[in-house]
C-alpha cells in the first residue's frame, strides 16, 4: 500500500487462483479456453486469454488481496486486449462478446475502485468503457432484450461518464490535465480525449439546460474544441425542438460521437412526428414518406411505415397523412433501427473503441 491508495500486484489478466479455480470447476468462458483442450471432458485455461471476471463483494471476503488487483498498466492492457482481440471476432454473434467484454470491463471497474487510482489513471480507463458502451447501444439497438438489456448498458454508461467528468473536474482544479500521462506502456498513450468525452455528454443528454451549462462553463480550449461546438449546437437545435436542424447536424458527427447522438433518435423521432402532426395536419395535403426518411435519419422506408402505424398516423401510398387528431400521445419510443453499416465500422473498431479515430 502506498499511503490511502492500495497497489494491486497481479500482472497478468486473471489472478492465478482464480484462473486455477474456473478451470478446476469448469467455469471457463469460451474466450478463455485453450484451443488445444477445446474437445477435452475438462479444457484447461489459456492464461494469455483468461481474465478477471466481476463478482460481487461476499460477506468476509478480502477484496484488497494484493496478489488478485491489476495495476494501472495492466488494466490498460486487459482493455487493449479486449478491444483488440474479442470485440472484432466474427465468429459469434455480437450480442455474446458484448457480454463477455461488460462483464469484465466490470470486473476492472471494481479493481479501479478498490485501488483508489488517482483522477489521471481512472481517465484512462474510463474513457475507454464509455466508448465501449457508446458503440454497444448503437450496434446492438435491434437485438431482443433477451440478449442485450439497453437499460443496463445505460445506465453503466452514464455512471463511467459521471464519475470521468468527476475526474476531470478534479485535474482541472488541481492544472494537472494538460501533462502527458506515461503509462509505461508503448504504444498505449492515448491523448487528449476529453473534448470527445466531453461531447459525447451533451449528446446523450439532448437540449437538458444542466449539460448545456456544463458545455458553456467548460475552460476555453475544450468549449472552443470542434466536437464540443458541434455537440452544443445539436443541443440547442433540440431545446428549440427544431428536429431538421438537429438531424442535419447529427449528419456531421464523426462515427462515436453520431452513436451516442444516436441513443436518443427513438426520442427524436416520436417528439418530431407529434410536432409535425400539428404543423403539417391536414385531412387532404400528405407528406412525402421518402422525405420523412431523410429528415429523420430513416434508413429503410418500412421502419417509417412502422412507427406511422405506431403512433396512429396513416401511411398510405408512399405517403404520410399528418392528423393532430390521430396522434396516439404515448410514451412508447418508436421502433429501434441500426444507423450504420455494421461491416464498414467492424474494421474499425479497435480504432474507435481506443480513440484513435473520432
Amino acid at each position: 500500500m502506498m499511503g490511502d491508495n492500495i497497489l494491486g500486484t497481479c500482472f497478468a489478466m486473471c489472478p492465478d487462483k482464480e484462473r486455477y479455480m474456473r478451470e478446476k470447476e469448469g467455469l471457463l468462458h469460451v474466450f478463455e479456453i485453450d484451443e488445444r483442450t477445446k474437445n477435452t471432458k475438462r479444457p484447461k485455461a489459456d492464461p494469455a486469454k483468461t481474465i478477471k471476471e466481476f463478482s460481487r463483494p461476499a460477506a468476509g471476503r478480502q477484496m484488497t488481496d494484493l496478489s488478485e488487483l491489476r495495476p494501472g498498466p495492466v488494466l490498460l492492457l486487459t482493455i487493449r486486449y479486449l478491444f483488440t482481440k474479442v470485440a472484432t471476432r466474427t465468429d459469434y454473434d455480437w450480442s455474446f462478446i458484448y457480454a463477455f467484454i461488460f462483464d469484465r470491463l466490470r470486473a476492472i471497474r471494481q479493481d479501479t475502485v478498490i485501488q483508489r487510482i488517482d483522477p489521471i489513471g481512472s481517465i484512462q480507463i474510463l474513457e475507454l468503457i464509455v466508448r465501449f458502451h457508446v458503440y454497444g447501444a448503437q450496434r446492438l439497438c435491434t437485438h431482443p432484450i433477451s440478449s442485450f438489456d439497453p437499460k443496463m448498458n445505460t445506465q453503466h454508461l452514464l455512471e463511467c461518464l459521471k464519475h470521468l467528468l468527476v475526474c476531470y473536474d478534479e485535474c482541472s482544479r488541481t492544472k494537472t490535465d494538460d501533462l502527458d500521462i506515461d503509462v509505461g506502456i508503448r504504444n498505449l498513450y492515448l491523448g487528449d480525449s476529453r473534448p470527445q468525452m466531453e461531447a459525447i455528454y451533451i449528446l446523450l443528454n439532448l437540449g437538458d439546460v444542466h449539460a448545456l451549462t456544463r458545455g458553456l462553463q467548460l475552460p476555453e480550449k475544450y468549449r472552443k474544441s470542434k466536437d464540443v461546438k458541434l455537440a452544443m449546437k445539436i443541443s440547442c437545435a433540440w431545446y428549440l425542438k427544431n428536429y431538421v436542424r438537429t438531424c442535419r447536424l447529427i449528419n456531421q458527427l464523426p462515427p462515436l460521437l453520431m452513436y451516442a447522438a444516436l441513443c436518443n433518435l427513438r426520442n427524436i423521432k416520436r417528439d418530431s412526428l407529434e410536432i409535425m402532426s400539428t404543423g403539417f395536419s391536414s385531412k387532404v395535403f400528405t407528406f412525402p414518406g421518402l422525405k420523412l426518411q431523410e429528415l429523420l435519419l430513416y434508413r429503410d422506408i418500412d421502419k417509417v411505415k412502422a412507427d406511422c402505424k405506431l403512433y396512429g398516423l396513416i401511411f398510405t401510398n408512399g405517403n404520410v397523412q399528418f392528423e393532430k387528431a390521430r396522434f396516439k400521445n404515448s410514451d412508447q419510443l418508436a421502433h429501434p433501427e441500426m444507423s450504420f453499416n455494421q461491416k464498414k465500422v467492424h474494421k474499425l473498431l479497435p480504432d474507435i473503441l481506443l480513440g484513435h479515430v473520432n
